[in-house]
């Protein structure tokens, strides 16, 4: 019976992994990406910090005023600093596209605007969220992310030894808690899965269970009513009386917010939008750390403060609402829980690549022990393992080219997705019925001949890949042609094509390659 549960165990770790880890692995790279933002940002960004003055910081209205007389963007949000060196951040808004403004507090001069459809980390934060694709891309990630949290657990389960005895000896314990660098490969393989897995589970499911809280409002719900034990309530918005909003009055709530804490470094004040809302502040210790927040609410004409929230004043429930942000980066602990993250989110994403290397390495023993034995074994052998060989080389190839497409797809995605407005004639609000036979021609076919490239070896097969590789290079070398005169600027792009154009050519001379095999 305990055999029976650890194969069930298995079959469920093994196709929850290969469903999910295409997935998993982008959302775990760019997490470990997006771990240091705050410090990357600080030492490559200049214009993140400014030199203190003596005059002292200009007033949050003539700041306001100043910004608005040299530029014509909406303000939403102003991001003020306690530390003397730190810039004052905006968030401006200008025909539907959103941007971060930085300007000197001193002396009010603009330091840069950044186009956040542009912005490095902005984009790499909404690959982590919803893969540039809104909503739709949103529930890719959360479901995706449940099954990794399952494909986690089973893991936990598969690494305990059939015999606990293992534990009491040296040998035991290394071979459960170390990995042999000097191993065969396939033995390192299966280590860097099994041991590393082991080290970051429980650290990947708390970060994949905070991650989900922001998707979906049951898992949000539920952690409120587990640490509560009661059902959580809709908090109702503060809502006034119409009034209109004069940026002095921001004024005289900085001066009333201010002093309360000490330990607040951060100031988040949050324009209203209509007339019948209060200005809000948010103050936190800091850029990355929101967990120990207190919110004002205050009149918008004359910065009378109408309420608060204070940190303490929390229940348990809305505490952990708090920290989701602080535990899924890290920040929580400072700098060492932004490298357990970090180090976390990369094992994370070798888990699918080391277990696609697994598979690939049980299936090529199951063909072995089912060959039959014959006096031409011999060639026979030879033939079939240069099949193998070239038919995961094959796959890897049109799986490097699907993800070529898709990730040039996500890219055209990401000026529309951050507010660049376009217009298409004839557009009515649907996707067209060519964008669809687009994504079908140069992705799920692809994919489709990713796959049967493990299973067929037949000469018309062979022969139909090849064709079709040669189509798609021909298209890849066109366009790398065309952006290289027409967006000569877009390096990114440039290189991301040039990519595809390099898979191509490797993907077509292992195909002339592979059907001159004989089957």
């Amino acid at each position: 019976m305990k055999n029976t549960f650890k194969k069930t165990i298995r079959f469920i770790h093994l196709w929850l992994g290969l469903t999910t880890g295409l997935v998993v692995f982008i959302v775990c790279l760019t997490g470990s990406i997006y771990a240091f933002q705050k410090e990357i940002k600080l030492l490559v960004y200049p214009y993140y910090q400014v030199e203190e003055s003596a005059k002292g910081r200009l007033a949050l209205s003539d700041l306001v005023h100043a910004y608005e007389e040299q530029s014509e963007h909406q303000v939403l949000r102003i991001y003020d600093f306690k530390e003397p060196s730190r810039s004052t951040m905006l968030l401006t808004i200008e025909n539907k596209a959103y941007y971060y403004s930085f300007i000197n507090p001193y002396t009010g001069e603009i330091l840069n605007e950044v186009f956040l459809a542009r912005d490095f980390f902005t984009i790499i934060l909404y690959i982590h969220m919803n893969l540039l694709l809104g909503e739709i891309g949103t529930q890719i990630i959360g479901w995706s992310v449940i099954v990794f949290i399952i494909s986690l657990i089973s893991g936990l389960i598969l690494w305990f030894p059939k015999n606990n005895r293992v534990f009491k000896n040296k040998k035991g314990r290394k071979s459960q808690f170390g990995i042999k660098i000097n191993a065969p490969k396939k033995k390192l393989t299966y280590d860097l899965h099994k041991v590393l897995g082991f080290y970051a589970a429980s650290i990947l499911i708390v970060l994949a269970i905070t991650g989900i809280a922001w998707t979906f409002t049951w898992v949000d719900n539920a952690l409120y009513t587990a640490v509560t034990f009661e059902k959580k309530k809709e908090e109702k918005p503060i809502a006034i009386d119409s009034t209109n909003f004069r940026t002095t009055s921001l004024d005289a709530l900085k001066e009333y917010v201010l002093p309360q804490r000490e330990d607040k470094d951060l100031f988040i004040y949050f324009l209203p939008n209509t007339n019948t809302e209060p200005v809000r502040v948010m103050s936190s210790p800091g850029d990355d750390r929101f967990g120990n927040s207190d919110n004002y609410y205050a009149d918008p004409s004359s910065g009378s403060i109408i309420s608060t929230k204070f940190d303490e004043e929390k229940n348990a429930g809305q505490k952990l609402n708090s920290l989701y942000y602080d535990i899924h980066t890290g920040s929580l602990l400072g700098l060492g829980g932004k490298i357990l993250v970090f180090l976390a989110g990369l094992i994370g994403a070798s888990l699918p690549v080391t277990g696609v290397m697994l598979y690939m390495n049980r299936r090529k023993k199951r063909k072995k022990k089912k060959r039959i034995v014959t006096e031409t074994i011999q060639n026979e052998e030879i033939i079939e393992q240069k099949h193998e060989e070239m038919k995961n080389k094959i796959a890897l190839l049109w799986l490097f080219l699907a993800v070529g497409f898709i990730l040039h797809h996500i890219y055209g995605l990401a000026g529309i997705y951050f507010g660049k407005e376009l217009a298409i004639e004839g557009a009515n609000g649907e996707t067209p019925g060519w964008a669809h036979y687009y994504r079908i021609l140069f992705e799920i076919i692809i994919l489709i001949l990713s796959l049967a490239s493990l299973e067929l070896t037949k000469k018309w097969f062979k022969i139909t890949s090849f064709v079709w590789a040669i189509l798609l290079g021909l298209f890849n070398t066109y366009h790398v042609v065309e952006a290289i005169l027409y967006e000569a600027s877009n390096t990114s792009e440039i290189i991301l094509l040039g990519w595809m154009v390099a898979v191509s050519i490797l993907l077509i001379l292992s195909l002339n390659k592979w059907k001159k095999i004989k089957n």
